[in-house]
């Protein structure tokens, strides 16, 4: 999920908005403004209640981040690394680079961003009650302090709902992980829950459209949204029990050739591109350190008329964001951080901090071919 406004950190963690809070935003201010606040409350100024309505709708989004800022920081105290907390469309997403290691670790994960949900509703609950049969402002203020305990007590309860990719369904995956002691078949329960929920949402969705409106799409797009993740999570635990103990070192592209970063995109297509077979290129100062990696993808939406005076470092992802792994690592750790980045691809540094391979996609899914080839030429010679 791209960030295109960040906001700063959280205990070391990034958190940023994607453009499309914007939109939820302004719906949401624009409901309470003009039809919540006014009906709730009557008869007070159009300015106090678009006040009251923007501050709720701020602090909307402020228990969201607490939701997400919850998971966030119980994975980090167990030792999984978050990438960043961004805020979008259909709420929040905590981006890990690591998956919980026992059952109980992914409950206490999964289960606090809900409670830190309904935390927020008992307070902002408890504050609407105090502020109720007060004068002026005040029946507006409860009012909107009112409309977020109940918003927020559904997100706790949409949330705790047992399917993938909802915290229900990390609850769900936790409690059957423990009981079977096999991840693979408790994440699949939790998957398939969770598209047969993306389905009904759908369903409704396309119901709601035909007898009310078009709210329905709201409905339709959420789940749209829930199936693809479920799929996408029980696709990823699939891939990730494939590669079993796999170390980087088995799988990577050893000794990749690198790229002077000041060289010209021109000088690459010209000269070189059609030596090479891979789509990958490392990025090299003139002192020899590593700044970044360009790709074919990123070449090739450089205009022709460009190319000459566009530097292969221009082009690149900054190394910052390109993942960095050991040889000996396993590949089931590092799988994650390459999803989270816009290539999808890592470098492979030695102790000495010289680069000594590239694993990509296509490095990964040729060793899952070929494990699966091995798996049932055993099963032949067995039977």
């Amino acid at each position: 999920m791209d960030q295109n406004l960040r906001l700063g950190r959280i205990a070391g963690i990034p958190v940023g908005l994607n453009w499309s809070v914007l939109f939820v935003f302004v719906l949401l201010a624009w409901e309470l403004a003009g039809l919540v606040l006014p009906h709730d409350q009557p008869g007070h100024p159009v300015a106090l209640y678009w006040i009251a309505g923007t501050v709720a709708t701020i602090l909307f989004f402020a228990s969201l981040l607490a939701h997400e800022a919850a998971h966030a920081l119980v994975a980090k105290h167990h030792g999984i690394a978050v990438r960043r907390i961004t805020l979008w469309l259909f709420g929040g997403v905590s981006e890990l680079e690591g998956e919980a290691l026992t059952p109980g670790t992914e409950f206490r994960v999964a289960v606090v961003g809900p409670l830190t949900s309904l935390a927020v509703a008992v307070v902002a609950g408890g504050c609407s009650l105090l502020l109720h049969d007060g004068s002026g402002a005040a029946p507006v203020v409860a009012a909107a302090l009112g409309w977020l305990a109940w918003i927020n007590l559904l997100l706790a309860g949409f949330n705790l709902i047992p399917a993938a990719p909802l915290d229900g369904g990390r609850i769900l995956r936790a409690v059957l992980w423990h009981r079977s002691g096999d991840r693979v078949r408790a994440t699949t329960t939790a998957s398939r829950c969770g598209v047969a929920f993306g389905y009904a949402l759908i369903v409704l969705g396309v119901l709601e459209c035909l007898t009310v409106g078009v709210l329905g799409l709201w409905f339709v797009f959420l789940g749209w949204f829930l199936l693809s993740a479920a799929r996408a999570e029980q696709t990823d635990m699939l891939l990730r029990s494939s590669l079993g103990d796999a170390t980087v070192a088995s799988l990577m592209t050893a000794d990749p050739v690198t790229f002077p970063a000041t060289g010209t995109v021109a000088e690459l297509v010209d000269r070189r591109l059609h030596h090479f077979r891979f789509s990958t290129y490392p990025l090299v100062s003139p002192d020899g350190r590593l700044v970044g990696l360009t790709t074919l993808s990123r070449i090739r939406h450089v205009p022709p008329d460009h190319r000459s005076a566009t530097r292969l470092v221009d082009t690149a992802v900054p190394l910052a964001d390109v993942p960095v792994a050991a040889p000996d690592e396993p590949v089931a750790t590092l799988l994650q951080r390459m999803q989270s980045t816009p290539d999808g691809r890592a470098l492979v540094v030695d102790g000495a901090g010289r680069l000594v391979g590239i694993v990509s996609p296509s490095d990964i899914a040729r060793y899952v071919q070929v494990a699966m080839v091995d798996r049932r030429g055993r099963a032949g010679t067995a039977h």
